[in-house]
């Protein structure tokens, strides 16, 4: 009987047990030193994406506002569609940041936040356990501590730093309610524009679609999505006005406010 010999790539880098090349070729380590390498890189992800990464959303939808301002009708079109889908964007990334949080004991954070895709499931559960629960509810899902317990908790940290904590979690429970305070309606709709955009296009009018978007108004810019299902095509109209997507950018600052808090919050509390 002869036998293969085993690729020497075959061999988890970290801990040398053998890796099963038809499941996991290619990779250098196997699953659970993968997971103790994301674990122990966590936190230099949360500090680096807490001062660049989820600032991206609010820097593109503000340099989009003021372009607003200037540009032609057309062009204003496209700069509302692409502040509304960095708004999308920024839901995204604080469900799937808020989740990552609740599950770090499970899964590190950085996997799950990059395997994060918002859907009607998800959306809907991330708008409800901000909204059903209590503030102190809340704070403790994200086990940190409430302000008033923070000298307690975090001995570690000196009073300015300890005041600037505890500022820190009472402004992430305020943006948190804002930012979900649609309720489900609020979720679903949030979810029905994320599966809409991945197949759509969009367009500066629908006119040439025969009366199928009689309703769209002259400011709006046209998101058409093709349903088989009943052989059409379905158009949402978004408006390109000003003071409409002033408000959007404003959704976003506040998600983007609350990711920011959430990640100093975590951490400055655990020492991190």
């Amino acid at each position: 009987m002869t036998t293969q010999p085993v690729p020497s790539d075959a061999f988890c880098s970290d801990c040398g047990t053998a890796v099963d090349v038809h499941e996991h070729e290619g990779e250098s380590r196997c699953p659970a030193c993968f997971d103790r390498y994301l674990f122990d890189i966590d936190a230099g992800f949360l500090e680096n994406y807490r001062k660049f990464g989820c600032r991206s959303r609010l820097v593109v939808a503000e340099t989009c506002l003021r372009g607003l301002v200037t540009d032609t009708p057309e062009h204003r079109k496209v700069l509302a569609m692409t502040i509304f889908e960095q708004y999308v964007l920024s839901m995204n990334d604080l469900a799937g940041l808020f989740l990552a949080f609740r599950n770090r004991n499970e899964a590190p954070i950085l996997k799950s936040f990059l395997e994060f895709r918002l859907n009607a499931s998800n959306a809907t559960g991330f708008f409800d356990a901000v909204q059903m629960a209590t503030d102190v509810e809340l704070v403790a899902a994200l086990d940190l501590p409430l302000p008033v317990e923070v000298t307690a908790r975090c001995p570690h940290l000196d009073a300015k730093d300890s005041y600037s904590l505890a500022l820190a979690v009472y402004h992430l429970v305020q943006d948190l309610r804002k930012a979900t305070d649609k309720g489900n309606v609020g979720a679903l709709a949030l979810s029905q524009f994320v599966g809409q955009a991945g197949g759509a296009l969009i367009a500066d009018d629908a006119k040439w679609l025969n009366g199928a978007a009689s309703k769209l108004t002259p400011d709006q810019v046209a998101m058409l999505v093709l349903d088989p299902k009943r052989r059409g095509i379905y158009v949402q109209g978004l408006t390109a006005d000003e003071g409409a997507m002033g408000q959007v950018v404003d959704a976003i600052d506040t998600a983007t406010r609350a990711a920011s808090n959430l990640i100093y919050a975590y951490l400055q509390s655990n020492h991190l």
